[in-house]
């Protein structure tokens, strides 16, 4: 059984139609039956919902993390949410920050904006996804060399549980990389298996022919159990 924050994240995807299904061309060339789209959060309600979800899932992943990183662009938004949220709901007042895509050179000058880390923080990253893990390899290696501090996890929002487009698993060998924790606060087997025939609000967004497809793109792109 799904913990409690699992299941109304789900419904929580439907809802905000960051969730669709149908028939959808990714980066990678690859047809999928369902798409994810982090996008969609794009209100003052949604981001701040949103940011519960990644503070439960650090609570289980990292309860001991004392600062939260957001790499630029779609982390900023979730870094902010994600502090408030466990200020909120878990009593957790934390810092966080993030970093600029360039260096500024006046005013408030540097990279990294908001709570400079300290060789004793342990911080978690957040973002939407994990595709070829390019961006939080180059997060990773940024944080460190400007303030040696530690990374106790990162929390993504869905795993796909598919190779990329090179045909390995991202998530694994970053984390067989850096020795980081990845925690996904959902899985699509999970919402699949969550969504199937449901009515959310009297609406039936998996049917059993859209789930057959999907199991069907898994048995071919899936890397993971």
């Amino acid at each position: 059984m799904l913990e409690d924050y699992k299941l109304k994240f789900i419904e929580f995807l439907v809802d905000q139609q960051a969730l669709q299904f149908g028939e959808f061309t990714l980066k990678s060339g690859r047809i999928s039956p369902y798409f994810f789209n982090a996008s969609s959060f794009n209100t003052g309600a949604a981001i701040s919902r949103l940011g519960y979800f990644y503070a439960a899932a650090i609570q289980e992943l990292a309860p001991d993390c004392t600062i939260i990183f957001g790499p630029a662009y779609k982390g900023i938004p979730l870094c902010i949410s994600t502090v408030s949220a466990l200020s909120t709901h878990f009593n957790k007042n934390i810092g966080y920050f993030f970093n600029r895509k360039e260096i500024k050179t006046h005013g408030d000058k540097g990279i990294l904006v908001g709570q400079m880390p300290t060789t004793h923080d342990q911080i978690v990253m957040v973002d939407d996804v994990i595709t070829d893990g390019a961006t939080k390899r180059e997060s990773l290696k940024l944080v460190q060399q400007l303030t040696q501090a530690t990374f106790s996890g990162v929390i993504i929002a869905v795993d796909r549980m598919e190779t990329n487009a090179e045909g390995k698993d991202t998530l694994t060998e970053f984390q067989t990389d850096t020795g980081i924790a990845v925690k996904a606060i959902v899985s699509i087997e999970e919402i699949c298996n969550y969504l199937l025939e449901r009515k959310i609000n009297g609406t039936v967004y998996l049917t059993d022919s859209t789930y057959r497809r999907i199991e069907a793109y898994l048995q071919t792109f899936r890397i993971r159990k």
